[in-house]
């Protein structure tokens, strides 16, 4: 989108980039609401980094203690 908000074909997103994008604006809006930026940070790894969508690799980002044991 150009600064007014329209969307170009310059500035429109591939779409291997919507998954990213979306994960982006979710961890932002986490941000905003005011949660753990330690836990931000383990979901971003996951998500973006590591690209981990399991139920395992999302459990162990959102409880990290609980597979340290």
């Amino acid at each position: 989108m150009d600064e007014s908000g329209t969307l170009t074909k310059a500035n429109a997103a591939t779409p291997g980039d919507i998954p990213t994008l979306v994960f982006e604006s979710f961890l932002q809006a986490l941000e905003a609401s005011g949660t753990s930026t330690e836990l931000i940070a383990r979901l971003r790894k996951t998500l973006l980094v590591d690209k981990g969508f399991s139920d395992k690799a999302l459990k162990e980002a959102l409880f990290p203690e609980t597979w340290d044991l």
